[in-house]
């Protein structure tokens, strides 16, 4: 009889007999079902139909249309004021774009609005068709973003330059997109894409800043990131801005030295010759030759060009630092060293410790704190200088520049954190801590987008900045009873920033922004509701914070093209200069004792933490300055001139179909390869709405050698929460595992004799369901459901006959599959990746799934599979960024599949260098590292062993070994790391109980070589040796292929 299992009903095929032997495998009966198991599915499917509906846009999911002559404009009912802003900028940019360009772009440009995160942002591409992102939140305070008049007028424009620059396409590869694009609808080559982002994202500020009165180019934050390269040695070279190199501004590397680089240009040959640069670029069929182009227009290459700009550049910031050293430096005593990014000092009410936001980029970023008189310090490791401070003390895990203030009565901390909201809201949210567990940190508000706290003398109100669609404005909350008032704004896209309570609790200081340009401080009287600016000009004005006794009102201003620390005196209104420093300083916060200034001062690495004298008798006069900043024109001009109807009456319903055409079919490289079943080619049509509700994917991949073709087809929706997809399709899979023994072969070679592994044809369809469960800023979980229906091929049956003395076999499995699969998943390994890191560094991820496949779904065979899985990454305490990685896996089946449920090991073709895994074939598939159907072995063939039941452990030690980052001028090939990584894996699949001496061992190492491709893509060339322990079945391997293993 065949073996029994738990609940004593045998498996059998539905229609054969019962008898063991050669192929008497099959079926569940109907009644032997776990009744938990049908209890559990159906629970899972009420729980998942019980949820709220809620939509992927906002509460109110009525998205509208606004059309005017070059755009399609996408809002949110409620976005109206933001959309009628964005439609006429966007028209006003396009004339002047597409003349400084000298392109039309011929299809109608979509921009969608968002407002689900509280940082600005915004994307563009230009193929398949031209599209904008754009988040309508303005920029915080200190970001890098923040010198613009007007922040919608430089997001559209600084993306829609990017629209018309990539659009720019010619000759051949114009060709290339008519054919594969549908004519006109769509396009799948942009040549000018194709060169380092210094100029693509050099062009676009430009044209910010040259159609605006602010923009990047003349922010002086942006200046002193460029003035303090030049004076300390770091002025970094083409190859490392051009391959995004880990060296501070990082990202923003790109667009400090593109925009400086490119008005150097201009300066030199004219803009002209950028536009024509674009011209001749955009009809190169060759890619990544930018440098030959340049020569070709400007008769010289970006290398000379580059050491030329490097020049001029440092003769121009040494210049202005000699000027500033003129007057005698002003700065304080510097307290960390470990530069990126440092924010929000405030003082703890024993005036001890300055706390402060940091994120450096090796450990987790958040709120620290460090003693007022300084700390210990040390000479750093590797790029980013890793462990140079030594005494800052690690006090709440936070994100995105969180603030904090002290409830003086009590000693509670009230911070801001940046969290996620109902699913999918980036907001921010204010929070309460006692000193006592972190987590046990209590919330006061939810989604009300509420930042920069600051706690009233008294204790009882806390004022804060309160975020909404493309403004923000005051906000106190009552302490004991937690109402919220808000303060009306200044101004339909008017912004507050930095508010401070006075000594006295009547007023409250803060930074503001009103059109027109104007960024100046303002003070608001709380018992009158009235507001009075006390600062007037163009120069940005922020930051502000009380003395203690009232009398002065610090803050930091760049009226002298630096940003220094200022003091307005309340008495008689004049403004006296407090420091005088080369780099920067910033957010400046007095002592509770009213004796010395905490600030965030800036110099190569980044910024840091100071502290300075409070002394009035070392102030300087504030020199008399007048910004040469420009007067800003109307940039609100009516779409229709004498139209008085508001354009968003004139708006309709988004309607996703009028926006989903088929836009390119792409021959994609990872479709053509040579395989088991010969040569094959393929291409890829991806249809989507612009605003990603409705998703259609397909794939055809034709095999030549067996006159068949294969590919899939699926559809996404994501407007709902839950969101489903389904999908259908084919594909051909080599398999192992069968044996069979030929009667008729032509010689007497053994490997002739017995043959192993068959051909099969999968044809499946199916369909999913996936919800989010918990999604916070370091957390994230989710469940689905899914049902699965596949059809199994043996195409290598009845080839050859069989020989009838030979030894049996069980033949494959073959027929019809039907399952339901059960997931959940929970996952904070992406709060452990820094950006000096390799790869994540701690957290944990856990799996769990439930597989059940019965007659009753429409299948042969009956199973019921449990798997789970737990990683979790453990940071070493010395520095070197090394780390352990653990990994565990378990698995049972009821055995209906046999061989079907669980397998290990790896890739096996042999025991050298494994079939398959070639450099070439590894680049163009992305298939990464163990990715062969199985539990990953190291040191084994693919599927060494199988059985209804998986126990599995590895342990990986990562070493990294040397940070490059280097490469040659604007080559798109860049060395950026080395590292090793020694591995250990222990398990096995098996069926009959096994011993612990039974598992199988396997042990090696693995080389990794990091390189940046093409200025955007990272990949890693991996050198992996791996030998199996067991006598039988083990393996020496070696492999040479393009993955990941960090």
């Amino acid at each position: 009889m065949s073996p029994a299992i738990a609940g004593g009903a045998a498996f059998r095929r539905r229609g054969e007999a019962g008898e063991a032997g050669v192929g008497t495998w099959g079926s569940r009966p109907r009644s032997a079902w776990p009744r938990w198991a049908w209890c559990s599915l159906l629970a899972l499917l009420l729980w998942l139909g019980a949820l709220p509906r809620a939509h992927a846009g906002d509460p109110d999911p009525r998205w509208r249309t606004l059309e005017t002559e070059h755009f399609y404009v996408h809002y949110l009912v409620g976005d109206e004021d933001a959309a009628e802003r964005v439609a006429a900028t966007a028209e006003r940019a396009y004339d002047r774009l597409s003349v400084a360009w000298a392109h039309e772009v011929f299809l109608k440009i979509h921009v969608s609005l968002y407002d689900t995160q509280d940082t600005a942002n915004g994307l563009a591409t230009s193929a398949p068709y031209p599209n904008i992102i754009a988040y309508t939140t303005a920029p915080e305070s200190l970001s890098v973003l923040e010198a613009y008049d007007d922040w919608i007028d430089i997001l559209i424009t600084h993306e829609l330059t990017h629209v018309v620059h990539l659009d720019t396409v010619h000759g051949i590869p114009r060709l290339i997109n008519a054919i594969f694009g549908f004519g006109v609808l769509g396009k799948v080559t942009q040549p000018n894409i194709l060169q380092p982002r210094w100029v693509v994202e050099g062009v676009a500020t430009m044209y910010e800043s040259d159609f605006s009165a602010q923009g990047r180019r003349r922010s002086a934050q942006f200046d002193a990131f460029i003035r303090m390269a030049v004076l300390e040695g770091a002025f970094q070279s083409l190859d490392q801005v051009s391959s995004n190199a880990r060296i501070w501004p990082h990202g923003t590397s790109v667009y400090l030295y593109g925009v400086h680089f490119m008005y150097y240009i201009e300066a030199r040959y004219g803009r002209d010759k950028l536009t024509e640069l674009s011209h001749l670029y955009g009809g190169r069929i060759v890619p990544f030759g930018i440098n030959r182009a340049v020569r070709d227009v400007l008769g010289v290459d970006f290398e000379q060009l580059w050491k030329e700009f490097q020049e001029d550049t440092k003769r121009r910031f040494q210049a202005q630092a000699r000027r500033i050293r003129s007057r005698g430096l002003r700065q304080g005593r510097r307290l960390t060293f470990s530069g990126e990014t440092t924010r929000y000092p405030f003082w703890s009410p024993d005036d001890q410790y300055v706390y402060f936001f940091k994120a450096d980029g090796h450990r987790e970023e958040g709120i620290k704190r460090i003693a007022a008189s300084g700390g210990r310090m040390r000479e750093g490791i590797g790029i980013g200088r890793q462990g140079v401070d030594v005494d800052v003390q690690h006090v709440l895990d936070v994100e995105d520049s969180s603030s904090g203030s002290f409830v003086a009565a009590t000693g509670d901390m009230v911070f801001d954190w940046v969290n996620t909201y109902d699913f999918r809201y980036r907001w921010s949210d204010l929070f309460r801590y006692n000193g006592g567990d972190p987590e046990e940190a209590e919330q006061l508000t939810f989604g009300l987008r509420a930042s920069e706290p600051h706690v009233s003398p008294d204790g009882r109100t806390v004022v804060f900045r309160r975020n909404d669609i493309a403004q923000s404005r005051l906000g106190l909350l009552d302490l004991a009873t937690g109402d919220v008032t808000e303060v009306p704004p200044m101004g339909r896209i008017a912004q507050v920033y930095s508010p401070r309570w006075s000594p006295d609790g009547r007023l409250i200081a803060f930074s503001g922004w009103r059109e027109g340009g104007y960024r100046d401080l303002y003070l608001y009287e709380v018992a009158t509701g009235t507001t009075r600016r006390i600062t007037a000009d163009r120069h940005m004005d922020i930051g502000p914070s009380w003395t203690p006794d009232g009398r002065y009102l610090l803050f930091s201003s760049d009226r002298d093209d630096v940003f220094n620390i200022y003091a307005y005196d309340m008495e008689t209104e004049r403004v006296h200069q407090v420091s005088n420093v080369l780099g920067g300083a910033f957010e400046p916060r007095v002592s509770n004792d009213g004796t010395r200034i905490a600030y965030v001062g800036y110099s190569r690495n980044g910024y840091d933490l100071w502290v300075m004298e409070l002394d009035p008798e070392r102030w300087l006069e504030a020199m008399p300055t007048v910004s040469d900043l420009p007067e800003v024109d109307d940039n609100k001009p009516p779409i229709e001139p004498g139209q008085t109807r508001p354009t968003s009456l004139r708006s309709h319903r988004y309607q996703a179909w009028r926006t989903m055409f088929p836009r390119s079919v792409f021959p994609t490289a990872a479709d053509v390869a040579t395989t088991q079943f010969g040569t094959s080619l393929g291409a890829s049509l991806d249809v989507y709405d612009a605003l990603g509700f409705h998703g259609f994917s397909s794939n055809v991949l034709y095999l030549f050698q067996q006159r068949a073709l294969t590919g899939q087809v699926s559809y996404t929706y994501r407007r709902l929460l839950p969101s489903f997809g389904v999908s259908a399709g084919s594909r051909y899979t080599e398999r192992g595992g069968f044996s069979r023994y030929v009667y008729d072969r032509r010689d007497d070679d053994p490997a002739t004799y017995e043959q192993t592994g068959y051909r099969e044809r999968n044809t499946y369809f199916g369909g999913d369901i996936s919800l989010p469960v918990v999604r916070t800023a370091r957390h994230s979980a989710s469940a689905g459901v899914g049902y699965r229906w596949s059809r199994l091929t043996n195409l290598d049956a009845d080839q050859t006959p069989i020989d009838p003395g030979a030894p049996t076999t069980q033949p494959p499995l073959t027929g019809d599959l039907a399952q339901v699969n059960l997931g959940v998943s929970y996952s904070n390994l992406g709060d452990g990746a820094g950006r000096f890191t390799y790869g994540t560094e701690r957290g944990r991820r856990v799996n769990a799934s439930l597989a059940i496949y019965d007659e009753r779904l429409g299948g042969d065979y009956g199973d019921l599979q449990v798997s789970a899985s737990y990683n979790e990454v453990f940071p070493m305490p010395w520095r070197g960024h090394q780390s352990l990685q653990i990994l565990v896996q378990g698995g049972a089946s009821a055995g209906g599949l046999r061989s079907r449920s669980y397998c290990v090991g790896n890739y096996g073709a042999g025991p050298e260098v494994l079939d398959g895994t070639d450099v070439l074939v590894s680049l163009l598939s992305r298939a990464g590292m163990g990715r062969s159907g199985c539990a990953e072995l190291r040191g084994y063939g693919f599927a060494a062993q199988a059985g209804r039941y998986l126990a599995l452990m590895s342990a990986e030690y990562r070493i990294p070994i040397i940070d490059v980052d280097r490469g040659l001028g604007t080559l798109p090939f860049f060395f950026q790391r080395m590292g090793m990584v020694p591995f250990v894996d222990w398990g096995s699949a098996f069926t009959d109980p096994i011993a612990a001496r039974d598992l199988l061992l396997g042990a090696g190492a693995s080389m990794a070589f990091t390189f940046r491709l093409g200025y955007s893509e990272s990949i890693d060339l991996v050198l992996q040796y791996a030998h199996g322990f067991d006598d039988e079945t083990g393996l020496d391997t070696f492999r040479v292929v393009v993955g990941s293993v960090f």
